[in-house]
């Protein structure tokens, strides 16, 4: 039976386990509202009033519903810009902020909040090229749970973990130092006989 085995140095406490679920809850859905904002201020940009603008949720995802009227290329820019925009935000602040604190103070911890926003970053590209190229298969995949798309968006979320690997080598991670548990001190024989005589 195959078993995926915890890589060595990746220990993380329980309060660090929490925080790492936290973030992962938070900028997921940071990354969701990114997503969505892009299609609106990009659709803006290119002159869609407000008002014909239907904010709403395919399935449980959430979506910008276009007028009619919009086609042609501006469309395919709207549909574009959500994933790449949303993507390009995610990577820049992985390289900017997790890669270089990673670099000065390599720990499991900080390594893993780097690997969770470069694998949403790499979703999110994926989600942007789906949604711009092949807009019919992003459509039949986001109603469902499992779709021949999700196999585009696992991939490349698993380059995200190579890439994230040679960046920032686990390898290099310092686990915390434990501190040994406290004891009181041994006494010695000759305090030993003395109490005891």
């Amino acid at each position: 039976m195959l078993r995926i085995r915890r890589p060595e140095g990746l220990r993380l406490s329980r309060r660090e386990a929490m925080k790492l679920m936290l973030y992962t809850v938070a900028i997921a859905a940071a990354s969701v509202l990114a997503h969505e904002a892009a299609h609106i201020v990009t659709a803006l940009a290119l002159g869609v009033p407000l008002g014909e603008l239907q904010p709403g949720f395919l399935g449980i995802n959430p979506s910008v519903t276009l007028p009619e009227w919009f086609v042609g290329t501006p469309r395919t820019i709207v549909r574009y810009a959500g994933g790449l925009a949303a993507g390009a935000r995610l990577l820049l602040f992985y390289l900017l902020h997790w890669a270089r604190r990673y670099r000065r103070q390599p720990s499991p911890f900080c390594w893993s909040l780097g690997l969770v926003t470069v694998v949403l970053a790499s979703i999110q590209f994926a989600i942007g090229y789906l949604e711009g190229s092949y807009y019919g298969a992003y459509i039949m995949g986001a109603m469902s749970v499992f779709s021949v798309t999700d196999i585009l968006i696992y991939g490349w979320a698993v380059s995200a973990v190579f890439l994230h690997s040679a960046i920032c080598p686990l390898a290099r991670s310092e686990p915390p130092p434990r501190r040994p548990p406290t004891r009181s001190p041994t006494p010695s024989l000759s305090t030993y006989l003395r109490k005891t005589l």
